[in-house]
């Protein structure tokens, strides 16, 4: 073979090997994905750590585009992300955006598939959530660790303190735990002793005959007792219900209670102004030459009382035959006036009326 076939030969087949890998990143690199129709939309995070312009963006996990532009949000704050998505495939308008990060720190963005019946179009905006950073999560997980440990480290130093305190006093009151276990012992026979006797108890025909009928008995004075609190509580509320009538009644008399108790007041200064008038009274009374007294003690003034009453009565009947006569007289006036003058003194009349 001469040296011309050979470079020929060589040549052919680094051409192969130049057609063979265009195939294949044709075929597997998804290249054709540069000559399809895109619309994009930007999506806004709180923060987007790890994103770059080429970020992919993904749907239930199948590649729908990258990330095209990386800009700041000065009126909001935060991090806008201009996202081309193929056409093919469309979102819908609820699909929410969501920033996660994998360990080794590479960023996606997923959108959920969503269900409204609109969907994005070119130029729309979205807000985005941004997912727990697991580098942070990583740190802060050690970072817990290590306080966890450290509480272990020092629960452990005292359960050690606690195991030598133990010890030694276990070395210092070893005769006294001696005691207390043979004490244990002996309470723990006797407690078997009590147990057997209490079986012994219980096997007894009669006894569980008698246990039995308490027991039967017992739901029967548990609702009487149940009775006997419902009608407690029946009374206890009519107490209250009187009490509160008793109030209503009570009302007015406490609003007016400044103006009764002036009143008893002035009554009760009345009374005892009374009680002295009375008093005084009685005192004048009794004294010896008070008239009452003397009226009532010496004879001579009852009989002077008496007499004079007698010539009153006397004096009243005389004075009764003189009032008709000066009824006469008056009704003969009314009657003839003409008797008042000369004439009527000279001419004599009949004496009737």
């Amino acid at each position: 073979m001469s040296e011309r076939q050979l470079e020929f030969r060589v040549g052919m087949l680094v051409v192969a090997a130049v057609v063979t890998g265009a195939g294949l990143i044709i075929r597997f690199g998804d290249l054709n994905s540069f000559w399809e129709r895109k619309y994009a939309v930007t999506v806004h995070f709180e923060k987007a750590p790890g994103v770059t312009r080429g970020t992919p963006v993904r749907k239930s996990g199948i590649l729908i585009g990258s990330v095209k532009e990386v800009t700041f949000d000065d009126r909001r704050g935060g991090v806008d992300l201009v996202i081309d998505i193929r056409e093919k495939f469309p979102l819908r308008k609820d699909s929410e955006p969501s920033l996660t990060r994998s360990i080794l720190g590479d960023a996606t963005i997923e959108f959920a598939p969503g269900s409204s019946k609109e969907l994005l179009k070119a130029g729309d905006r979205l807000d985005g959530l941004t997912g727990e950073d697991p580098v942070e999560l990583v740190t802060r997980l050690s970072a817990d660790v290590q306080t966890t440990l450290a509480s272990f480290e020092a629960t452990s130093t005292e359960w050690r303190k606690v195991g030598k305190n133990v010890n030694s006093l276990v070395d210092t009151h070893k005769e006294d735990l001696d005691t207390v276990i043979v004490e244990a012992v002996a309470s723990l026979r006797e407690f078997t002793v009590a147990t057997r006797n209490a079986n012994q108890i219980l096997q007894d025909p009669e006894n569980k005959e008698n246990l039995k009928r308490s027991l039967a008995a017992m739901p029967e004075m548990i609702e009487e007792t149940r009775l006997t609190i419902k009608n407690i509580a029946s009374a206890v509320d009519s107490a209250n219900g009187a009490l509160a009538n008793i109030s209503d009644a009570t009302a007015p008399l406490a609003k007016k209670s400044s103006t009764i108790v002036t009143r008893l007041d002035n009554v009760f200064a009345n009374l005892e102004v009374l009680s002295i008038e009375l008093t005084q009274f009685s005192k004048g009374i009794n004294r010896e030459d008070g008239t009452l007294n003397l009226l009532l003690n010496d004879p001579q003034l009852y009989r002077s009382t008496e007499q004079t009453m007698s010539s009153l009565t006397t004096v009243l009947k005389n004075l009764e035959l003189v009032m008709k006569d000066l009824r006469v007289f008056s009704d003969k006036i009314a009657r003839h006036p003409e008797l008042i003058g000369a004439g009527g003194a000279l001419k004599g009349s009949s004496g009737l009326k």
